[in-house]
């Protein structure tokens, strides 16, 4: 089973590292003020993370790959989106990586950060050749919180409908015969 970049982010995102005893791979202690904002575009993966490396306090990107190397495959040395990068998060760290202006980039190694538990996890739902990779799963959870979850669902989709219907009506002017037509068309499309 290979580890993949998802997986990294979702440890990232989720908080599913021991926070409290990481260092970068020169040995300066990290402290994580704020892991980010998520961002699944072009350019770095969590915006406006702020860090405490050694006794620097940071604020910038956070660039994740499997590999410290990969930050070369991918050219970032050279695009500007990543010159604000101030941690380079990676499963295994293969080699220094440097910014555009020749400054090197602190590195974290998860691998000695994520609990074996998550990684086995990880690994059972990727090795599933179910349709969906939790299908197994589902008989375990509590029949109480799958009731609760599906009703959550039902009064979000019963809110986004009437919602639709209150925008169309203040579009008609409260016309109803235009709106049951709208959403008539809208039915045939």
């Amino acid at each position: 089973m290979q580890m993949k970049e998802d997986f990294l982010h979702y440890i990232w995102l989720y908080k599913k590292l021991d926070i409290t005893n990481l260092y970068t791979s020169n040995g300066e202690k990290i402290e994580i003020l704020n892991f980010g904002q998520y961002l699944q575009t072009a350019g770095p993966d969590f915006f406006n993370a702020q860090l405490i490396i050694g006794n620097q306090k940071w604020a910038g990107n956070i660039e994740i790959h499997l590999k410290s190397s990969d930050w070369y495959s991918h050219h970032h040395e050279t695009d500007s989106n990543y010159n604000n990068v101030i941690l380079h998060v990676v499963w295994e760290h293969d080699m220094a990586i440097f910014r555009k202006n020749n400054s090197e980039i602190p590195v974290l190694e998860l691998k000695e950060c994520v609990s074996l538990i998550e990684v086995s996890k990880y690994k059972s739902l990727m090795l599933s050749k179910s349709w969906i990779n939790c299908e197994n799963e589902i008989a375990a959870v509590n029949e109480f919180f799958l009731n609760n979850w599906k009703e959550k669902l039902f009064f979000e989709r019963l809110e986004r409908k009437s919602k639709l219907i209150i925008e169309l009506l203040k579009a008609t002017n409260n016309d109803w015969d235009a709106v049951l037509f709208c959403l008539l068309a809208k039915t045939l499309v």
